[in-house]
């Protein structure tokens, strides 16, 4: 049988598995069987080879380029559920262990109309923190909602006569001298057609030959007024070539402008007239027209996005900002996204300007702009956003605070985790435990030993131990043993519930030690505990035997 033959045959176990672990609890023989089939078909595959990477499409599953997975429809499609949640690449790696492999099958068997109406498939990946599982995502997606466009076109429509407020704010921070305006000498696109015709028969983009030849002429140019009608020649190429797609000539634009070397033999006159060029690269006019070149479907190279972005000057953020909330394409947005993660890195105050915006999914996508850049010097401006109104804004501040944050940030999450939210608090805890360091563990275990923990919900109890357990620490393992322990005559349901999270955190830590008072419980009579410590004295035999 072939690698693709297997992979195939991995797919559709996995695609069984979405129903049965919905169907059967975790004390079913079926979810076990369920379960073991596939760890061990993947184990098979992965004992041959470091690794198994697939791509994901909207209605396919690629393995080195071949379909191991096809579905039209919108029911049970496995690879428009990972699409649709903007996994692009999933990668499975040698040592997969089987708590790990269920835990991945618990995740799709989810209900996401009635179970996470908030939370989507890459954040419960998150969430588990795989070490084994990895995944590539297409960040633009993950920030909307079904209704975005929707929402966005209509926010957009409602903004038209509140925009210039909007823009005035943003330009109130670029209080610097104003840029010369550039005076464009009209041109047609006939006379730029013929204009290239006129160009030797190259196959190489005829718009950048053009603007090449203009600025050779510019060593020729007597007087400012030369320059200007030669600098406006060239903007008006710039223009056409936008509107065809053509990004490549704003970039050489850019280099020829940037190259210090070339331009230092320019007159003093065309120095000036290039500044202004610069300056129109980067205006509102267009930047606009740029982003109505995507929103009709362009696609550009994400190396050239990036390298547009670097040649911009940062006072083009404001505009790619605002246009961010307008554009109605997802392509388009992740471009943008793209385009500020890169400009970003130039002036993160003023990326940090749209965490203002009023509108909420573009507050959202500017969290995960300053995430992608990662400069410690955005977590002053993040701390402040987990106070935001939208809960979906909030958790992704948390979320980003964990993946960027330091000790510093640990009280602010720490308050999160009495947010009246318990998805918000969830998402604390996990950042919390991301972070680490020993502060963690003691703010963790200090809110677990805290007399009001007993009447959180079993959710919640299961995150802090299922988080402290990372750990795998002499005192967090005796801090759960205890709680497995303890008896009370009050609230005893409750206390049941808190003995059954600590059971599923010791199984998660596979500490050896907490097989002993858990196996002294495998047959008590609350179902709730019963299956939790069943579950946990399977999973730590289990990586005992290395399974």
């Amino acid at each position: 049988m072939t690698l693709v033959q297997d992979v195939k045959e991995i797919i559709q176990g996995i695609v069984k598995a979405k129903k049965n672990l919905r169907i059967y609890p975790e004390n079913n023989p079926i979810y076990a069987k369920t379960i073991d089939d596939i760890h061990s078909r993947m184990t098979s595959i992965l004992d041959y080879s470091d690794s198994l990477s697939l791509k994901i499409r909207q209605h396919d599953i690629f393995l080195d380029g071949e379909t191991v997975y096809h579905a039209n429809g919108k029911e049970e499609n496995l690879a428009l559920f990972f699409f649709k949640d903007g996994i692009r690449e999933l990668t499975f790696d040698k040592g997969l262990p089987r708590n790990e492999m269920e835990d991945f099958l618990r995740i799709l068997a989810v209900d996401f109309d009635r179970e996470a109406l908030d939370d989507d498939i890459v954040t419960l990946m998150w969430e588990k923190d795989f070490r084994f599982i990895h995944y590539i995502v297409d960040d633009s997606i993950l920030l909307e909602d079904e209704t975005y466009e929707e929402r966005a076109t209509e926010e957009a429509k409602k903004a038209a006569a509140n925009n210039e407020g909007i823009l005035s704010a943003y330009r109130d921070a670029f209080k610097v001298e104003k840029t010369p305006e550039v005076n464009i000498v009209p041109i047609t696109d006939e006379d730029l057609e013929h204009m290239i015709r006129e160009i030797e028969n190259d196959p190489a983009d005829k718009s950048i030959k053009l603007i090449h030849l203009l600025f050779e002429m510019l060593y020729y140019v007597e007087g400012l007024e030369e320059c200007r009608e030669l600098t406006g020649f060239i903007s008006s190429a710039l223009d056409y070539a936008i509107r065809l797609g053509n990004l490549e000539a704003a970039v050489y634009t850019l280099q020829k402008i940037g190259n210090e070397s070339e331009v230092a033999t320019y007159e003093e006159d065309v120095r000036a007239c290039l500044e202004d060029l610069k300056g129109f690269i980067g205006s509102d006019g267009f930047v606009n027209r740029i982003s109505e070149v995507l929103d009709r479907g362009a696609e550009f190279d994400e190396e050239l996005l990036r390298k547009f972005a670097s040649l911009l000057d940062k006072n083009a953020i404001p505009t790619f900002i605002q246009i961010l909330g307008e554009l109605k394409r997802a392509q388009a947005r992740k471009a943008v996204i793209s385009i500020l993660s890169e400009l970003g890195k130039k002036d993160i105050p003023s990326i940090a300007k749209g965490l203002q915006d009023r509108r909420w999914y573009v507050v959202r996508n500017i969290i995960c702009i300053l995430r992608q850049i990662g400069d410690a010097s955005a977590l002053e401006h993040l701390v402040r956003v987990v106070r935001h109104p939208d809960k979906r804004v909030k958790k992704e501040a948390i979320r980003t605070l964990g993946v960027m944050g330091t000790g510093d940030v640990l009280q602010v999450l720490n308050d999160c985790m009495s947010d009246e939210d318990e998805r918000v608090r969830l998402t604390a805890v996990r950042a919390i435990g991301l972070i680490g360091t020993p502060v963690s563990k003691k703010i963790l275990m200090e809110r677990v030993t805290d007399r009001s923990f007993r009447d959180k919900s079993f959710n919640e109890k299961k995150e802090f131990f299922e988080v402290l357990a990372k750990w795998k620490d002499d005192d967090v393992v005796s801090l759960m043993i205890k709680t497995l322990k303890r008896r009370t005559f009050f609230k005893r349901a409750k206390n049941l519930e808190t003995r059954a999270a600590a059971a599923h955190g010791l199984g998660t830590s596979g500490s050896a030690e907490a097989l002993e008072p858990l196996a002294k419980l495998g047959n008590t009579k609350n179902r709730l505990l019963r299956e939790n410590v069943q579950a946990a004295i399977k999973r730590i035999k289990g990586e005992k035997n290395g399974s």
